[in-house]
C-alpha cells in the first residue's frame, strides 16, 4: 500500500473519531425555527424519603446554542398536621369519651439554595454526556431535618404541640363540654352556677355551658389538665418538598426551570 493511501485512511480515522466527540446537537437549528432560546431542562423523578436521608437528584439540561452558564437547585415544602385528641371522663353517672380534630395551618419552606453548577474550577463540559447528548447533573441531597414528621403520641405530642395548636383544641373542646363533664375537670366549679350553665325556660340548670362558661374552659384548660384526662392524642403529619432546577444562558436571564416533589416518610 502506497505511503500517500496510509496518510490518508489515518487521516480519515482522526476525524471519525473527532466528528464522535463532537456534541451532536439534531435540534441545532431549533431556536431559529421556533424562536425559543430557553434550555431544556429537566429534573428526574425522586422516590419518597425520610428526613435525613440522602437522594440523588439529576438533571439533564441542553441549549439550541450550547450556552447553559450555570445550572442552580433549590428546595422548598410545606407540612399539614391533622391533630386528633381523645378524652376520657368519669362524671358521677357515667364515663363520657370527647373527641376533636384540628388541621394545622400549612407550614410553608422558603425556597433555599442547594448548590449551583458548574463548580468551582469545573466546567459544564466536564458534566456533558455523548449518550444522552446533554449536560448531566447527579448531586447527593440530604434531606433537611426541617421536614422532619411529628412522631410523638400521645402525652409527648401534647406537650409538643405548640400554643396555636394547643388553644385551637381546647376551644373545641370548649364546645362539646356539658355540665358534668366541666364540674368533674374543674372541680372548683359550682355546679350551680347560674353564669356558666344554661337555665330553662321553667328554672332549670340544663346541661348546657354558657359563653362565659366556655371561656372558663378556654382560660383555664392547660397541657397538664389534658394528659390528665387523656385516652388518646395522634397526629397525621403530611410533608412534600419540591427540589427546582433552573438553567440560566450565558449573560442573559433567559432561563428554564424543572420541579419534581416527593413525600416525606
Amino acid at each position: 500500500m502506497k505511503m500517500k493511501t496510509i496518510f490518508k485512511i489515518f487521516l480519515l480515522m482522526i476525524l471519525v473519531g473527532f466528528w464522535a466527540c463532537e456534541k451532536n446537537d439534531p435540534l441545532a437549528d431549533q431556536g431559529e425555527l421556533t424562536g425559543e432560546m430557553v434550555p431544556f431542562n429537566l429534573l428526574a423523578q425522586m422516590p419518597d424519603a425520610p428526613a435525613g436521608d440522602t437522594i440523588t437528584v439529576r438533571n439533564v439540561s441542553w441549549a439550541v446554542g450550547d450556552d447553559i452558564e450555570t445550572i442552580t437547585l433549590y428546595h422548598s415544602g410545606f407540612k399539614l398536621r391533622d391533630y386528633e385528641v381523645k378524652l376520657r371522663v368519669q362524671t358521677t353517672n357515667e364515663t363520657v369519651d370527647l373527641s376533636v380534630k384540628h388541621l394545622e395551618d400549612s407550614v410553608l419552606f422558603a425556597s433555599t439554595f442547594i448548590a449551583e453548577y458548574p463548580e468551582e474550577g469545573a466546567t459544564l463540559n466536564d458534566y456533558y454526556q455523548t449518550l444522552e447528548n446533554a449536560y448531566v447533573i447527579l448531586h447527593d441531597f440530604i434531606v433537611p431535618m426541617q421536614y422532619a414528621l411529628t412522631k410523638d403520641r400521645d402525652e409527648e405530642l401534647i406537650m409538643a404541640m405548640n400554643d396555636q395548636v394547643l388553644n385551637a383544641i381546647v376551644v373545641k373542646f370548649s364546645e362539646v363540654f356539658n355540665r358534668a363533664v366541666m364540674t368533674t375537670v374543674f372541680p372548683e366549679v359550682n355546679p350551680f352556677n347560674l353564669n356558666f350553665f344554661v337555665v330553662d325556660d321553667e328554672g332549670n340548670i340544663t346541661g348546657e355551658i354558657t359563653d362565659e362558661g366556655k371561656l372558663y374552659i378556654i382560660d383555664n384548660m392547660d397541657r397538664e389538665l389534658l394528659i390528665d384526662f387523656l385516652r388518646e392524642a395522634a397526629v397525621s403529619d403530611n410533608t412534600r418538598v419540591t427540589v427546582e432546577s433552573v438553567a440560566r444562558l450565558v449573560g442573559s436571564e433567559a432561563g428554564a426551570s424543572s420541579e419534581r416533589t416527593f413525600r416525606v416518610l
